[in-house]
């Protein structure tokens, strides 16, 4: 490939399934790469003292159409929630189109700038540098978000993780623990001003004596409220949705 700059061109098929993609990231972190690779939108946040990694992959054709990369290609963000604005000056029924301008760097196509088009309106973002962004590497996402070796699992409906995210909010200190208590009669949930017994009557896959895990309350909020599995390890939870292709690391703390 040559040194030569390259545009590709997408019409932004669904903006509210962009939209939804780029609020799951914002959780976490407002300045992360959108990478897009083969049939794949993607992206990989994580707080800056690493205690927390999420990943979010959604289909690329169900937000946008175009001819794809032939190389993964990197796109740095530096404000989510700018990003998310620019749909609010476009109407529902103008046709939507995302611009990007790349280069191409040791095998890879980094944007260097993106434009939101439609036929009265242009909106032009300049694209972040790289090596300024918080980045995670492939294999290291996949070894923190690997549930092979977890010691306990169970399922978690969104109504439970809707009804946990409200008790929470009885607690004002963010300093406050969050502990999932693994007994023989289930699973309890404790805050220091509520107790939430979430399963009942059964015991988690994988439970051989009661146990605790313990993480900051204010990291909840950082999970997607889906349907989901979680899984404890000896240093994490991991929570990994069952209706998209979204999981979170979670560090434990040690009490």
């Amino acid at each position: 490939m040559s040194k030569k700059s390259q545009t590709w061109n997408f019409k932004i098929a669904n903006p509210a399934n962009f939209i939804a993609f780029l609020k799951k990231i914002k959780l976490v972190d407002k300045s992360v790469p959108l990478e897009i690779e083969g049939s794949s939108l993607f992206a990989k946040a994580r707080t800056p003292d690493k205690s927390l990694i999420k990943y979010v992959c959604v289909d690329v054709d169900d937000i946008l159409e175009g001819e794809m990369p032939p190389k993964r290609l990197k796109i740095g963000i530096l404000e989510i929630g700018k990003l998310i604005d620019v749909f609010k000056y476009f109407g529902p029924e103008e046709e939507l189109n995302f611009v990007v301008e790349s280069q191409p760097y040791e095998g890879e196509l980094i944007a260097t700038s993106i434009k939101f088009q439609s036929r009265t309106l242009n909106i032009f973002i300049k694209c972040a540098d790289i090596s300024l962004l918080a980045y995670v590497d492939d294999t290291i996402q996949r070894n923190i978000h690997s549930t092979e070796g977890s010691e306990l699992s169970f399922e978690i409906s969104k109504e439970t993780f809707q009804k946990i995210s409200s008790l929470t909010g009885i607690e004002s200190n963010s300093e406050e623990l969050l502990k999932f208590d693994l007994h023989e009669s289930g699973v309890t949930v404790r805050g220091n001003s509520f107790q939430y017994q979430i399963i009942e009557g059964r015991t988690p896959t994988g439970f051989t004596e009661p146990k605790v895990y313990t993480f900051y309350k204010n990291q909840f909020s950082f999970i997607d409220q889906e349907n989901s599995e979680i899984h404890f390890h000896d240093n994490r939870i991991l929570v990994k949705s069952t209706e998209s292709d979204s999981v979170i690391a979670i560090g434990l703390v040690e009490v």
